[in-house]
């Protein structure tokens, strides 16, 4: 059976890695916000397909927008941890990753009432130099992770895998969800989420879908909002970079989601055969079969 899971991660359009507007929340409360706006077209979509999904959710936005989140839970989504920042994990050290993680994790439980136990860190910033990262998120409680890229070495010895897969650290072991990459000239590239599904044809993405068992698929509420340019004047590149393809975001999830089955990471946990799971130890990189 395949496993395509369908994410998105709550963040607002200045929630980008940027230098005007990257770790300034000082700047980001004066700012337009869209994220509650191009959040609920999401949750709208999703009703209209019944379909349920994982929401990575950035501390910062849930505590501006509680209702936001509480909507979100209420509606039978899976709330996930997205950071509180939105800082890079290899820009931080332990203390303020612990103190970060620590904070966004219990803004969602207060607002849900339940315990997170899945987490993304921003702009895919894991690898080899932040393995602590994973011993902080175990001790925070966190089981699940969806933080690499498959396919990628990130610092260690073997690739990692392009399927789920266990995080073997001293003591502890964490579930990992991988997102899919291909290779594009020597260069791994993502294909099944924001912008890369924006910009690449429809077709394309499908045919990559078809090929494989387990896809992380995942998006932005800004990915689907046509006027975010808007938003960005004065940035003519970064403008570019987060419309294109946004005139046709819209139509081509709605054919996404009909062409495959989705499921959250909580229901693919449960169905996926963890006993044959590889084992990819976080201290040398072995990727081992388990047993």
């Amino acid at each position: 059976m395949p496993l395509y899971i369908l994410s998105f991660d709550i963040e607002d359009w200045f929630h980008i890695f940027h230098p005007a507007y990257e770790n300034n929340p000082e700047l980001w409360e004066k700012l337009s916000g869209r994220v509650e706006e191009n959040t609920g077209w999401v949750l709208d979509f999703l009703s209209k397909h019944h379909l349920k999904a994982t929401f990575f959710c950035l501390g910062w936005v849930a505590e501006k927008y509680p209702t936001l989140i509480k909507t979100i839970h209420r509606e039978g989504h899976e709330v996930a941890a997205h950071s509180f920042l939105h800082n890079k994990v290899k820009n931080l050290g332990p203390e303020s990753f612990y103190a970060d993680t620590k904070r966004v994790i219990n803004i969602l439980e207060e607002i849900t009432g339940n315990k997170v136990i899945s987490y993304r860190a921003p702009g895919f910033s894991m690898d080899k130099t932040t393995h602590w990262a994973f011993e902080i998120l175990h001790g925070l409680g966190i089981e699940n992770d969806s933080s690499f890229k498959s396919g990628m070495y990130m610092g260690f010895p073997k690739k990692i895998p392009n399927e789920p897969f266990i995080l073997k650290g001293e003591g502890f072991s964490i579930r990992e969800f991988p997102t899919r990459t291909f290779n594009l000239l020597g260069s791994h590239q993502i294909y099944s989420g924001s912008g890369y599904f924006r910009l690449y044809p429809y077709h394309f993405v499908k045919k990559m879908f078809k090929s494989f068992d387990y896809e992380m698929a995942y998006f932005h509420p800004r990915d689907f909002d046509n006027h975010i340019h808007k938003y960005l004047n004065g940035h003519l590149l970064v403008s570019l970079r987060y419309r294109i393809g946004t005139n046709r975001s819209r139509s081509n999830i709605d054919q996404f989601v009909t062409d495959f089955e989705f499921r959250t990471l909580q229901n693919a946990i449960e169905i996926f055969d963890w006993n044959n799971a590889k084992i990819y130890d976080l201290l040398n990189g072995d990727n081992n079969q388990a047993g």
